[in-house]
């Protein structure tokens, strides 16, 4: 199971994003692998949309979004998320925070991000092209 990152997803939805090549040629690579994002990264993907042209393609971005699992984040998931948080001392931010926490709880330990963050973690291991 792998973890996909917002900057992943935004990668594959916008043309003009800067990591809309690196994500659309990783799709092959990834293919195999169940996939999954929570509810902090389905909120970022589509926030990000309202302030880029994205050519109303909403059906494309819906299809896309709900082809994942969904980790839907609990109180608990939350508060175990601050911990994480001030474990690493608010050098990672909140919502990578989340992201961490859903890793744990499904114990994944392989994300399609290009948020070297994500390089910061034992354990962790940041799939993403160049």
């Amino acid at each position: 199971m792998i973890f996909l990152d917002s900057s992943y997803l935004i990668g594959l939805i916008l043309k003009n994003d800067s990591y809309s090549y690196n994500s659309h040629h990783m799709v092959h690579y990834l293919e195999k692998e169940n996939k999954i994002i929570n509810n902090t990264v389905f909120n970022e993907v589509l926030n990000s949309l309202s302030s880029n042209n994205f050519n109303n393609d909403l059906p494309y971005i819906k299809k896309l979004l709900f082809s994942f699992n969904i980790d839907i984040l609990t109180y608990d998931d939350y508060r175990d998320s601050f911990d994480i948080f001030e474990f690493y001392n608010f050098s990672i931010n909140f919502s990578d925070c989340t992201i961490l926490n859903t890793m744990q709880n499904y114990k994944i330990n392989k994300i399609a991000s290009f948020d070297s963050d994500f390089d910061k973690i034992k354990g962790v291991k940041r799939i993403y092209l160049k």
